[in-house]
This record gives C-alpha cells, sequence and structure tokens, in this order.
C-alpha cells in the first residue's frame, strides 16, 4: 500500500518558510513536493512513520525505529559527500512534524529537473550513444568512489534512480540513498532474511546470509553495469517481466547476461568488455581499481 499524500494546504501549514508547493509524486512511504524556499526550489520529501497494517505494538515500533534509522542515514551522508553526481540537500533539515494527524519525516533536496533512466528505457526512443553511455557509467563509479571513500555503499543503484539532465557537466545524478548500507556500523534492518534491496538490480552475493560482514562497493558496481546494460539496450539483461520470484533469484544468482556487443553491435569492444567483466558473479572478477576504470571510461569523452 502506498502513502496517501498529504494534501498542499496541510504541507503548507506545516511548513511557513515555504512559498509555494506543488505536489510531484507519491510511492512507498515517501510522497514529494517541489516547493520554492528562499529564493530556490527544492524538493521536500515526506516519509510516512506509517507501520504493517496487523503488527503488533513492538512490530510497528521497531518498523518506526528503522524508518527513522534509514532517513537520518540518508540524510547524513548527503550532508557527507558533495559531489556533481550525487543529488544535494536542500533547505529544511530532517526534523519529524504531524500533517493532518499523521507523524513525518521530513527534508528537502535540490530539486532535479529531467527524467530518470527507467522512463527513457520504457519509452523507447533513441538508443543512447557510446559516449553517452560512458558519462552514466562516470557517474556511477564517481559517485561508488565517493560513497566507499566515507564507508558506504548505495545498494540501490538502478535505472530509476537515476535523472538525466541535459545539464553539461552533470548530465546524470544518482538518487535515493534510503536503502545505504554504512560498513561500521550494525545492521538497520531487523529482519536478516529480506534483503532490502530491489532483486532485479541486486548482485548475487547479497542474496545470501551473513552478506553483511563482506559486502563491499563492488556490489554497487555489479549494479552499476546492470543500469548501463540496461540502458544500452532498452532490456534488462537477466530478468524479463512477469518472471517469478524464483526465477528471478535463480536468473540473479546463475545466469550469465548475453554479452552487451551482441545487442549493441555499434558500441566499442572497450566498453562492452568492462560492462561485461563487472557482472561476473563473483565479486573477486570484476574490475575493481576505481581510478582505472574511471581513466578509461573518460577515453572518448
Amino acid at each position: 500500500m502506498s502513502i496517501k499524500a498529504p494534501d498542499i494546504p496541510h504541507v503548507q501549514s506545516a511548513f511557513p518558510s515555504v512559498s509555494s508547493i506543488e505536489f510531484i509524486d507519491a510511492g512507498g512511504f515517501k510522497a514529494v513536493y517541489k516547493i520554492a524556499i528562499s529564493g530556490r526550489t527544492e524538493a521536500l520529501k515526506l516519509i510516512e512513520l506509517r507501520t504493517t497494517s496487523g503488527a503488533n505494538e513492538e512490530e510497528r515500533n521497531r518498523e518506526k525505529t528503522e524508518l527513522r534509522a534509514r532517513t537520518s542515514r540518508e540524510v547524513a551522508i548527503l550532508g557527507k559527500i558533495s559531489i556533481p553526481e550525487l543529488v544535494k540537500l536542500g533547505a529544511i533539515t530532517l526534523s519529524e512534524v504531524a500533517i493532518q494527524g499523521n507523524p513525518y519525516l521530513a527534508y528537502s533536496e535540490e530539486l532535479i529537473v529531467g527524467s530518470d533512466l527507467m522512463k527513457l528505457i520504457t519509452a523507447n526512443g533513441p538508443r543512447p550513444d557510446e559516449k553517452e553511455l560512458r558519462k552514466l557509467f562516470l557517474c556511477l563509479i564517481r559517485s561508488i568512489r565517493a560513497l566507499w571513500a566515507e564507508g558506504y555503499i548505495h545498494r540501490d543503484v538502478k535505472p530509476a534512480n537515476i535523472m538525466k539532465t541535459g545539464v553539461p557537466g552533470r548530465e546524470f545524478v544518482l538518487m535515493d540513498l534510503g536503502i545505504a548500507f554504512a560498513t561500521d556500523e550494525s545492521g538497520i534492518t531487523s529482519n536478516t532474511v529480506m534483503v532490502p534491496a530491489t532483486l532485479k538490480y541486486i548482485a548475487p552475493e547479497m542474496l545470501f546470509r551473513g552478506f553483511r560482514s563482506t559486502i563491499d562497493y563492488r556490489s554497487d558496481l555489479y549494479s552499476a553495469a546492470l543500469t548501463v546494460y540496461e540502458y544500452a539496450a532498452f532490456s534488462h539483461p537477466l530478468i524479463h517481466q512477469l518472471e517469478d520470484l524464483g526465477t528471478t533469484l535463480y536468473n540473479a544468482l546463475k545466469k550469465a547476461p548475453k554479452p552487451l556487443r551482441e545487442v549493441r553491435k555499434d558500441l566499442s569492444q572497450d566498453l562492452c568488455s568492462l560492462v561485461d567483466q563487472m557482472l561476473k558473479k563473483t565479486p573477486a572478477l570484476r574490475p575493481s581499481n576505481l581510478a582505472q576504470i574511471i581513466s578509461r571510461l573518460e577515453v572518448g569523452i
């Protein structure tokens, strides 16, 4: 069940410093609004402190604690890392507010104007050329490097979390660090069976128990390569739309994707082989020298 976005007049009342507000989208626990504040246009995010229907009091409190912890971590990461490839925080700092009698976590980010890659893939328009794909790949690798330098793993790199902006020097921006993982902190999720990730883009090693003790940035590299492949081909290399959960998990663990150059013969062997190598099921077999990967991708841009 998705959040029922609060009415604009009530949101406006909760944030008197906002001079205008416009609803953008809602899904899951989150509603997003376009706001004007201090002469800037930003995205206000409201995360409902809602719990699973029928849960007992202990479970409800645990879910709220997890939501607070995840949101606090996301805001903390964005406060530490400021690079063009990652979304930046806005003027409204993280707080808890009551709107129409319901509790929410609230904060703002810069408003990224453009389209997310999943919408572009679904629209099935012109395929991106090699230069655009290299810029996308560079955005993801630089983001992964910056996150890893602070001890974080994104864990949800996928087309829907990447905005294409059309802005020179900042053509792509990575969003949504809501399930980011900190290597020096205890896990937030209490249920260790369910992995907080999007299964279509999950690295195989994250499907095994105990993955938290060994996970590193190479899991993000795998998801980045999947994303670049899907954007290049306009189709996912492993998962089809109507497959059941069992097939999805099997493909993530066992199925080798078709080499990218077989579906995009116009792309260079160098770019295609880099994508293919990063899609190895074993992390140790993926290219992992981030400086070398970046230098390799910068060729031809």
